[in-house]
């Protein structure tokens, strides 16, 4: 009678394990599931986050022009008496870095000669390539502009 016992609880075994085999087969699909989401997120965040950096990079350039052209219109006083393309640099300066600072940037501004050179610079802090640990990004466009005297003939 112990031997059929045993038997029967070793047969009961058997089956409870085949059982479990049995009802693992969807292991896969969570697997798949899961890989699947986490490279869905990824590719989000790539594409969010590209497309988030052009905006920067646009409204950058953007800053960066609308200053230089700021400051190419600060004409020197000899400058319109005579009716040449000088700049005065010190009031170009100024005017193209409060331009720049009332957009947002930071950044440089030259004269050489008739031409005033605007580099907005900063960092952004994208909400789509944080999903991918990118904590921040440095921008830097530039944008330039040449004075005029006379009006277009």
């Amino acid at each position: 009678m112990t031997g059929r016992l045993l038997d029967r609880m070793r047969a009961h075994r058997r089956r409870s394990g085949a059982r479990r085999t049995r009802d693992e087969r969807g292991a896969a699909a969570v697997w798949t599931l899961i890989i699947t989401t986490t490279a869905f997120v990824a590719l989000l965040g790539l594409v969010g986050g590209g497309g988030e950096l052009i905006n920067h990079q646009v409204d950058a350039r953007r800053a960066a022009e609308q200053a230089a052209r700021a400051g190419a219109d600060e004409l020197s006083a000899s400058a319109v008496r005579s009716g040449s393309d000088r700049v005065d640099a010190g009031d170009a300066i100024a005017r193209a870095r409060n331009v720049l600072h009332q957009a947002g940037w930071s950044g440089t501004v030259r004269v050489q000669g008739s031409t005033v050179i605007v580099t907005a610079a900063g960092t952004r802090h994208p909400q789509f390539l944080g999903l991918l640990g990118v904590g921040s990004v440095n921008i830097r466009e530039t944008g330039t502009a040449d004075a005029i005297s006379t009006p277009d003939g």
